[in-house]
């Protein structure tokens, strides 16, 4: 502003008394002086706007490594799916979960991607060994997957928008080439042509005739006829450029990135690379489209192009050609970049997490056991928080039972157990120094809820879980099933309950799997007594004072206290000086 200021009071004053060619020299100056400082300017307003982009990435690791989730951005459009075998139970997807912690993906379908590699009900060895090659590809390049959160971060309309490749695609695929276009613009083509020629005759008197009138007049009136071809020219090629501008800075970053030849990742960004059908060659095309549909915002040039050729036609037809060509190869590109998408989140996941370890998958016809573990923690609990333990799990047909106190630890430690599982079978890191475990399926009975909509008891509804449980148990997958339940049969009262859970028990621990039982009835710990494959473990508290500590450490046998009575006592919900009754 200072510079335009002083510019202008600069070249009246010339001009004032008399000088113009001092005022013509100042005004050529200071006009030049003016543009290189505005560039500058903008340079470094864009620049600044990038470091602030960038801080808001870090910042956002930051806050996955603290486990701040006010910090971390969450739609809050989807929840976990209650009916899955064991996402929800887990706290794999939705507010607060493994997937809201981990998900950088910048578009909707990169993030469904990291969400279906961490719910897939069926594990796949070589998919996951596959992940877990693509992932350590990833780990080391740290710089190029924040410049591909950075480029997307800049482009993407709104805060905590997601870019829609799926939607591109639909729209790309749901506009078909006339069949007529074709032979409109070549008739138009030889009349556009034609026009000129018979006027060039008429002028060196070839002719006498002004048969170029007609040949214009035939021109201009099947043109307007066919109106509706190119009336969409502007708004198709504008909503085109539009979505290609989001993608298209990761599209030309993957496409110049030299990835290591033999590595998983270049076999990843191979579509992205083919010699004919680079990314950086449709948006030039897509670029000189947009540029020339803008035509159809200036009324005279549209007018006079229009009249010379077919011009909005030509460049509707070549939009449709470039509309069609994308439809085909576009798939292709969307694939890699959501498969890339999901690798670079457990990446991240793992680089910052370096403490984390790839499980190590075995045949399940070894030796080795179902299950092994060494300082496994919760990956969602912070740092200061966790606590780890080590676990095993020898074999099939195993029953593990873990009791202990209230708020010991029992419920954390099953879905600890779940949660790592569903983080190896999607090949990322788990929280643990090292984890040797077969391909195993997962289904999970913890947070039951009724449905007062659907007239369903909170003991009916378990008895379902249970029952599907059951039924995966008895499937004839060839591999073998990990099940988890948070208090067999909570809804019904001690009696029927202990009868129900020996003998629900007992059915399952003889079919194709293990599983983990957590239990207030230390009753339910004499199945170790009476069945082979039993094995029990418990959680201490000890109290001070009027507090009660808890260790969350794992130890071998059945729980040796109960603090229900003293939570009650601390609470004041019933005396300390208590008598004990009789019922009659």
């Amino acid at each position: 502003m200072g510079i335009f200021l002083v510019g202008v009071i600069s070249v009246v004053w010339a001009s004032e008394v008399g000088r113009s060619d001092v005022a013509w020299t100042l005004g050529f100056l200071i006009s030049s002086v003016f543009i290189i400082v505005m560039m500058v300017h903008s340079r470094i307003a864009r620049g600044i706007r990038r470091r602030k982009v960038y801080v808001t990435i870090k910042s956002r690791h930051l806050a996955r490594l603290r486990r701040s989730w006010k910090d971390l951005p969450y739609s809050g459009a989807d929840e976990a799916d209650l009916d899955h075998p064991f996402e929800a139970d887990l706290d794999l997807y939705g507010a607060k979960s493994l997937h809201h912690l981990i998900d950088t993906a910048f578009s909707r379908e990169g993030s469904e991607r990291l969400h279906q590699w961490l719910v897939q009900m069926e594990p796949d060895p070589e998919a996951t060994l596959w992940r877990q090659r693509l992932i350590g590809d990833l780990i080391p390049l740290t710089g190029f997957r924040d410049r591909v959160s950075l480029l997307t971060s800049l482009v993407l309309p709104a805060e905590g928008g997601q870019f829609r490749g799926q939607v591109l695609l639909d729209w790309l695929r749901a506009h078909k080439t006339d069949g007529r276009f074709k032979m409109v613009l070549v008739m138009l083509s030889v009349l556009a042509v034609l026009t000129p020629l018979l006027l060039t005759l008429k002028l060196i008197s070839v002719i006498e005739l002004g048969w170029w009138t007609y040949s214009l007049g035939a021109y201009i009136i099947f043109y307007l006829v066919n109106f509706r071809l190119y009336a969409h020219l502007f708004d198709e090629a504008e909503h085109l450029y539009e979505q290609f501008e989001i993608v298209m800075p990761v599209f030309g970053l993957i496409e110049s990135f030299q990835f290591r030849r033999d590595s998983t990742l270049a076999e990843v960004a191979a579509p992205l690379k083919k010699r004919g059908a680079l990314p950086s060659r449709f948006a030039k095309r897509v670029m000189r489209l947009a540029m020339a549909a803008s035509a159809q915002r200036n009324d005279v040039f549209r007018i006079v192009a229009n009249l010379i050729m077919p011009w909005e036609l030509l460049f509707a037809y070549l939009l449709e050609r470039t509309k069609s060509d994308l439809a085909n190869i576009l798939p292709e590109w969307l694939e890699a970049l959501q498969v890339l998408e999901a690798g670079s989140s457990l990446a991240t996941f793992a680089g910052l997490n370096p403490d984390y370890t790839f499980p190590q998958f075995v045949k399940s016809d070894t030796h080795s056991g179902m299950l092994s573990c060494v300082e496994m923690g919760h990956p969602l609990l912070a740092r200061e928080e966790c606590v780890v333990n080590d676990f095993k799990i020898d074999g099939l047909q195993h029953l593990d039972l873990v009791t202990g106190s209230n708020m010991s630890g029992k419920s954390t430690f099953l879905r600890t157990v779940g949660i790592n599982l569903a983080l190896a079978n999607s090949g990322g890191p788990v929280h643990a120094r090292a984890m040797q475990v077969i391909p195993l399926r997962l289904y999970t009975c913890i947070r039951v809820a009724d449905s007062v909509n659907d007239g369903i008891s909170f003991f009916y509804a378990e008895v379902r879980r249970l029952k599907k449980m059951l039924s995966e148990l008895e499937a004839g997958s060839s591999f073998p099933l990990l099940y988890f339940i948070d208090e067999v049969f909570r809804g019904t009262n001690n009696r029927e309950r202990l009868i129900g859970s020996r003998e629900l028990l007992h059915q399952m621990s003889a079919l194709n799997g293990s599983g983990m039982v957590s239990t207030h009835d230390l009753d339910l710990t004499k199945l170790a007594d009476e069945m082979a494959g039993v094995t029990n473990y418990h959680f201490r508290e000890h109290i001070e004072g009027r507090e009660m500590h808890f260790d969350y450490k794992l130890h071998p046998g059945p729980s040796p206290t109960t603090n229900a009575l003293k939570i009650m006592e601390l609470e004041g919900l019933i005396s300390e000086n208590r008598t004990p009754r009789t019922v009659r």
